[in-house]
């Protein structure tokens, strides 16, 4: 009796053993990536995504090691996970292997769907969103399905539009039959498109070519016809034979950012990239030669924005702010760098404060004083004609930023003053 009761007691602990591993279970919750839209009336196909995402092992290797793969669903407008009947009439809903088949979808399969890998001491879940959508009325699709995009380099030719997601619904002996349409127009008779079954070859690719291409695939299976409805949306890009460098819009030496000190010092860096696929584009300022995201002083602020024009081309203006800028803030080097895959380039922004600066520059005190300079030439609307004249220019500017022929004429009034009998005057 005694040892009857040690093993009741031995069995006892390993079925509460086995309880506790299999009510452990490595939830990975909802999935909200693998939102799944299907048309009603539709076949579909769904791999559980327990093996493309959380998991290391595919399903051969799971099934192998004795683990199972079952199916749950939350349906819609319900609380309680129920397993998915596989005995509905004609198999309606089957499943083989890792994935889910539906022949067809129908509106009421829309829910919650959960897959789970498991054994008696090994758990594994995760749960995706499902929705079964009706076409639109009078429309060859819905428009709460988003296209898959899909780009296309402008100009370039015999490009071709493969309609997806269409394998291992129909027997390859099966030749279904595959309608084009743009827009929900059928594609008869287009100028340089061509359906060939499943491909659509597009001659040479326009930008006016653009839009929703839908292919609608029919076949028969069992005696039923099925249909499957795929649409791509054709986006016309820039080619990559045609890409450049970053090209600079500003700063440039036209512009001169000229201030007081205090002021607020506002520079914007705008640059304008091509289309390149996968390449990444990007602008920073660098103040005195450090990047300004290096510099952490509460005055300087950088801020950035992107517009997208045709081709996916783009502009980016990356905005430096200085406030209150001092003296020797406006003596600082500011350069914008921009850089894709294409190369790297640069540009250094003008900036000068503004007022005299003293001892150096004064103002000339009459036409009759100034070597025979005219009016308009003192003023600055027309220069000055000594090559001489030109060599004090170039040493003087940056000592009298804004003082561009006044600085010339005071300096050669300066000159022959020293050296007129008259320099005390």
């Amino acid at each position: 009796m005694k040892m009857i009761g040690a093993l009741l007691v031995t069995l006892w602990l390993c079925m509460i053993t086995l309880s506790s591993s299999s009510e452990r279970c490595d939830d990975w919750g909802v999935d909200t990536m693998k939102q799944i839209q299907i048309y009603d009336g539709e076949p579909a196909k769904i791999k559980c995504p327990l093996f493309e995402t959380f998991l290391k092992y595919n399903y051969s290797t799971a099934h192998s090691a004795g683990l199972t793969l079952i199916w749950y669903r939350i349906g819609q407008d319900r609380d309680l996970e129920e397993p998915i009947n596989f005995r509905l009439p004609d198999n309606r809903i089957s499943k083989e292997k890792d994935t889910l088949w539906f022949w067809p979808a129908l509106l009421n399969d829309t829910g919650n769907y959960t897959c789970m890998l498991r054994n008696t001491t090994y758990c594994s879940k995760v749960a995706f969103p499902l929705e079964v959508v009706a076409k639109d009325q009078y429309s060859c699709v819905s428009h709460s399905i988003k296209p898959t995009e899909e780009m296309f380099y402008l100009e370039h030719a015999n490009e071709k539009i493969i309609c997806p997601d269409i394998d291992g619904f129909y027997p390859a002996s099966v030749t279904p039959t595959v309608k084009w349409y743009r827009n929900c127009k059928l594609v008869d008779g287009f100028y340089e498109r061509y359906p060939q079954g499943p491909k659509l070859v597009i001659g040479i690719v326009r930008s006016v070519y653009e839009g929703n291409y839908t292919c609608i695939v029919t076949f028969k299976d069992h005696r039923r016809t099925y249909n499957l409805t795929r649409t791509i949306k054709m986006k016309v890009v820039g080619s990559p034979n045609k890409a450049l460098p970053p090209q600079f819009t500003s700063p440039n030496e036209k512009v001169v950012y000229e201030l007081d000190p205090g002021d607020d010092l506002v520079l914007s860096c705008e640059v304008f990239f091509t289309f390149l696929k996968d390449s990444r584009t990007e602008v920073w300022w660098t103040i005195d030669g450090k990047n300004t995201d290096d510099i952490m002083d509460p005055k300087i602020k950088v801020t950035q924005s992107e517009t997208i024009e045709s081709f996916e081309d783009k502009t980016i203006i990356r905005t430096l702010m200085v406030a209150k800028a001092t003296p020797e803030d406006l003596k600082r080097n500011y350069t914008c760098y921009a850089r894709n895959a294409r190369g790297e380039d640069h540009s250094q922004a003008i900036v000068r404060m503004k007022g005299k600066e003293q001892g150096r520059c004064y103002e000339v005190p009459s036409p009759s004083r100034c070597c025979g300079f005219t009016d308009k030439q003192i003023h600055g609307s027309e220069p000055p004609y000594s090559s001489e004249m030109e060599v004090e220019y170039v040493s003087l500017e940056t000592a009298c930023p804004g003082l561009f022929y006044r600085v010339h004429i005071a300096r050669a009034i300066s000159t022959e003053q020293s050296s007129s009998p008259h320099a005390g005057h």
